[in-house]
């Protein structure tokens, strides 16, 4: 008489198993999304922060042309983008006429004539703050960041003014 074997024991799964793929997955990812801040990043640096004219992209000056931030005649002085991205959503201008402040869609400007006061100050968190102010009572307030060249804008907001008042402007 022949007794039946007892059938095999099942060894259970191991976890290892899964983790190879997952691991793999998790790379990817990973590499992707490295990959898409360094683009962000990149575009980000191109446009974002204070600029003269020469320094500003083609797509920057083409968004400016299509937006109609400038008058005829009128020519840009100092660009600043206030947005990370670059995308130019919140935007501040000096031009040989106007100051310009775009935020949320909505566009105010100021002719250089009629500023009666500019004030500055530096915030350690918020970087310069420049108030131009109107005969009028009229306030703008510009917030540039630190390190995104505060000092430059209000120079040529400074100087540009001045000859638009009919004041020398300073060496």
């Amino acid at each position: 008489m022949q007794f039946p074997s007892a059938p095999a024991p099942v060894r259970p799964r191991s976890i290892w198993i899964w983790l190879g793929p997952l691991l793999g997955v998790a790379g990817l990812i990973g590499v992707l999304g490295l990959v898409s801040f360094v683009r962000f990043c990149g575009r980000a640096t191109e446009a974002s922060g204070v600029m003269a004219p020469n320094q500003l992209p083609a797509s920057t000056l083409a968004a400016i042309e299509k937006r109609q931030l400038l008058l005829p005649g009128e020519k840009l002085v100092s660009y600043y983008d206030a947005t990370l991205s670059g995308d130019a959503s919140e935007l501040a201008l000096v031009t040989t006429e106007r100051l310009v402040y775009v935020k949320n869609g909505r566009t105010t400007a100021f002719a250089l004539a009629d500023i009666a006061e500019v004030r500055h100050r530096s915030e350690p968190l918020v970087g310069d703050v420049i108030e131009a102010q109107t005969g009028a009572g009229e306030l703008m307030k510009i917030e540039i960041a630190p390190l995104n060249g505060g000092a430059a804008f209000l120079a040529a907001l400074e100087s540009t003014r001045k000859v638009k008042r009919g004041a020398p402007s300073s060496p």
